[in-house]
């Protein structure tokens, strides 16, 4: 399963579970799922991690190319206002405007999906 998203890796275990105890309560039995291969995962810090990492990229791919790629430039790569308007092709004046419009995007959209 190493090709599918974690969340679809986690719908399918989840309705895997949710058979097992169906087809249990349906012939009036209960079931242990330990019997069936079914192991309770603890959610750790780190899962957490990862689902607001995927969360954000999703919410940074919500925005306007020339938005995401100032912010990647300025913040992810630390380049410069001079590289990164040259890369997109535009002044430094019009790269200092679009980055305060990109991060108030960014966070209205990280806002509307509740991860601020």
């Amino acid at each position: 399963m190493s090709g599918i998203p974690s969340d679809q890796v986690l719908a399918i275990l989840r309705l895997r579970q949710w058979a097992v105890e169906s087809k249990a309560l349906k012939c009036g039995r209960t079931t242990r799922l330990t019997c069936v291969g079914w192991r309770e995962r603890r959610e750790t810090d780190a899962d957490a991690r990862n689902v607001r990492v995927i969360d954000f990229e999703k919410a940074l791919a919500t925005l306007d190319t020339t938005h995401q790629l100032a912010l990647l430039m300025t913040y992810r790569d630390r380049a410069g206002h001079a590289a990164t308007a040259a890369a997109l092709g535009c002044s430094i004046r019009t790269l200092a405007y679009m980055l305060p419009a990109a991060r108030r995007r960014l966070a209205d959209v990280l806002d509307r999906r509740d991860l601020l």
